[in-house]
């Protein structure tokens, strides 16, 4: 059965990094204070102090994968990806590891899709819901696994693809 979650999409994700960006340079202190304490997320400002952070030069890709990681994704580019696969009207098998997934793949068949840091299990049906061509041999050749795939080649033509269908963002 489909795992319910706090639906939002690309483009308001964006609105949000939009917005962190601009509390971040606000002239309210407690304001850009909080949004600088949410930067902390990243690597390179774990060891920051606010005032480094509100004087840094944060660019708008680093908005957005904070954004990105607040919702349970590791990146960006994952978020962008992913979040278009879930579709409602559905029932696919949902997984809390890839192990698990994977195993139920073998014996079952279906396609392995990441969301998050879990995966599942659908069916060429939803795979053309989604505006792909599940017959396409590229399937065939990642093993119905857009996680884990066989061949690199073949998951980097689905992903420009999965792009296109997406209308052609790379942001």
């Amino acid at each position: 059965m489909n795992k319910t979650h706090k639906s939002f999409s690309v483009d308001e994700c964006k609105v949000q990094a939009s917005i962190l960006l601009k509390s971040l340079h606000s002239n309210d202190l407690a304001t850009s204070q909080k949004a600088a304490k949410r930067f902390r997320r990243l690597p390179e400002f774990k060891p920051a102090s606010l005032e480094e952070i509100v004087q840094a030069d944060i660019k708008r890709k680093q908005a957005l994968t904070i954004i990105a990681m607040e919702r349970g994704f590791k990146s960006w580019a994952d978020l962008k990806c992913q979040l278009p696969f879930i579709r409602g009207g559905f029932l696919n098998q949902w997984f809390a590891n890839y192990t698990d997934a994977k195993s139920y793949q073998r014996l079952n068949g279906g396609f392995l899709l990441p969301f998050k840091n879990q995966f599942f299990i659908c069916e060429a049906d939803y795979i053309n819901n989604l505006g792909f061509n599940a017959e396409d041999a590229d399937w065939t050749l990642i093993g119905y696994d857009w996680a884990s795939p066989d061949n690199k080649e073949a998951w980097q033509r689905l992903y420009k693809k999965w792009m296109k269908i997406q209308g052609g963002s790379h942001e």
